[in-house]
Formats: C-alpha cells, structure tokens, sequence
C-alpha cells in the first residue's frame, strides 16, 4: 500500500502534536490509506515541504492556503466559529500620538495573515505607514516578548496566542486595537494527486461531529465541528495578501 502524507500547520502542532497524531490515524482508518504525518516546528519550512513535495491532506493557515491553492490544493473544511484575526498590543500607557517615529512593531513575519491584518488597524492608532518599522521576529510569543523587554513598541499578535497567554505574560500590557473581519481562518486542503478524493475526505471531516470517536478528536483539538467550504473562501484571504 502506498503512503500518503499528511501536513499540519506547525502553530496548531506546537499546541497539541498528540491530538493531530490522533486525527491522522483516524483519516487512515475511515480513508483505509497509510498516512504518514510528521510535523514541523517552523511555519515557513512547513510551507516550502507542502509545495515541494506532494501532499494529500493538509490543514493550512489563510496566508499558506493561498500559496497552496495556487499549486492546485483545494480547501475542503474549516473549524466552524474560529477565525484569525490580529490584535495590536502596547504596554499599558503607551500613547501612539506621543511616542517618537518611527515606532517600532513586532511582529511574526509578513509571510502570515496576521500582519497585512495587523496593518489595517494602525489608522485606528493615529499610525501611518510612514510611522512605523516592523522587526520580524519568528513567531508571535517573540512579537509580545518584544514589548515586554521595549525593544518594539508595539506588536502584531495573533489573538489565539494572546488569548493563550498566562496573566503574568499579559501583566503590564494592553490591546490597543484588534481587527474582527471574520474573513481568515485556517483550513484542510487536499492536494492535486487527490483531486478525484476532495469530496470522499470533506465528507468524512465534516462527518467526525456525528461519529463519537471523531468528536472526541474534535474536542480534543478544540474544534466544535468542521464544516464544508470551498475555492470561494479564499477570495477575502487573497485581497489581505494582495494589499
């Protein structure tokens, strides 16, 4: 039997590598295909492994899914009600029309939705493109961490992982901003070499909500279901990118 190869977003690994080896076994089951999964720990060396080497199933973030799409992946499913959006984080005090330019703003990378994201709400703080420097950092625990120790003045931060963050490591910050476009979110993709499949794979991800095995994989990843999509839904993610 061939081997199939499944790629996962390395954000969503890093928070629960247990539960997407669980998912993988379960596709095996209900697709009745070997699929190998090994998972990365850097979102941009994850990308360049998709579109270098053919892949079946992937769960992408909205920038990585245009980039996909354009090799001929197909979004399938989508978490219902999860979106990602930016939320633009300061120290406590800190007053944008006062601070020296150009201010200086952390953030992940320009290779991610949540700085083009990040980006639409600087008008929102009086900031203009000519008012601002951007230091890209790696990921988004290094932006917070960048204002924590004022090397940057503010930072671009994925609301997942601000949400996620202790009290401690919020201590002493606030959110001056954050976008709700509701129009980004992560995704699974099939590849070109399963385009015949693209239907066969929806159905059984959707499907997991009214299978107890694959619930308790849903909640385990912290998804309330799944829900069929398509091409159409990455028109908003384009124009984002395209800005």
């Amino acid at each position: 039997m061939s081997v199939h190869q499944l790629s996962v977003c390395p954000h969503d690994t890093a928070k629960n590598q247990v539960g997407w080896f669980t998912l993988n076994t379960y596709l095996q089951r209900k697709l009745d295909v070997r699929m190998h999964f090994e998972p990365q720990d850097n979102l941009l060396k994850e990308r360049e492994a998709v579109l270098a080497t053919p892949h079946h199933i992937v769960y992408a973030n909205p920038y990585s899914a245009v980039c996909f799409a354009e090799k001929g992946y197909v979004p399938v499913a989508r978490p219902v009600g999860i979106n990602d959006e930016t939320v633009l984080v300061a120290q406590t005090g800190f007053d944008c029309a006062k601070a020296e330019r150009p201010v200086k703003i952390a953030s992940a990378s320009d290779k991610t939705i949540i700085h083009p994201l990040g980006v639409t709400l600087l008008p929102l703080v009086g900031l203009a493109d000519e008012d601002v420097q951007f230091e890209f950092c790696g990921n988004h625990t290094n932006a917070v961490k960048g204002v924590v120790a004022g090397t940057a003045q503010l930072a671009f931060v994925f609301n997942e992982t601000w949400n996620g963050l202790n009290a401690s490591t919020r201590a002493g910050l606030e959110v001056l901003a954050a976008t709700m476009a509701g129009s980004a979110f992560h995704c699974f993709m099939v590849g070109p070499e399963w385009a015949d499949k693209a239907g066969t794979v929806q159905a059984v991800l959707v499907g997991m909500q009214d299978d107890p095995a694959g619930k308790s994989i849903l909640e385990e990843l912290g998804f309330q279901g799944l829900e069929a999509v398509d091409a159409s839904i990455l028109e908003g993610i384009k124009g984002l990118i395209a800005e």
